[in-house]
């Protein structure tokens, strides 16, 4: 296994001869894009197939490198391992629980919801009105006398 960057120094001194400095700076643009790939896919063998496709410019692109680089990885790549099935934990089926149990978890929830229930404090009343009180019992009574 080969870190990344080395890998892509040693793929721009064998696709890019002339100028590998140049190369690699531009494919350092192709990290990012490559993280999807595990380590394990970063090998002598992997870099001798990229190295190995045809290329279309003087730099390779993206696609020049990725596209080879995951169809080895593909074929490469370790075989995949199948989970077997968990086993089942009881074999027969659990007894209810308990009324001290279920008293248990009740009193635990009343502590964690005291816990973390957010604080309620005393507001104000609000007004529906902008007029002060004394404005509006004065416009009350006007109207309960019935000069509105």
């Amino acid at each position: 296994m080969i870190d990344r960057i080395t890998w892509l120094g040693m793929l721009a001194k064998l696709g890019t001869p002339a100028d590998p400095v140049k190369a690699l700076q531009a494919m350092e643009a192709y990290l990012p894009f490559l993280a999807e790939l595990p380590d394990a896919a970063f090998t002598l063998a992997s870099l001798e197939h990229v190295a190995m496709t045809p290329k279309r410019l003087h730099i390779p692109d993206l696609s020049e490198v990725k596209g080879p680089l995951s169809a080895w990885w593909r074929d490469n790549r370790p075989a995949r391992t199948a989970l077997l099935a968990p086993a089942a934990k009881h074999d027969q089926p659990r007894a209810e629980p308990t009324l001290a149990e279920r008293e248990a978890v009740a009193r635990t929830m009343r502590t964690y919801l005291g816990q973390v229930a957010p604080v309620v404090t005393e507001r104000a009343p609000v007004r529906a009105h902008p007029a002060p009180p004394i404005v509006l019992a004065a416009a009350r009574a006007r109207l309960a006398r019935g000069n509105g």
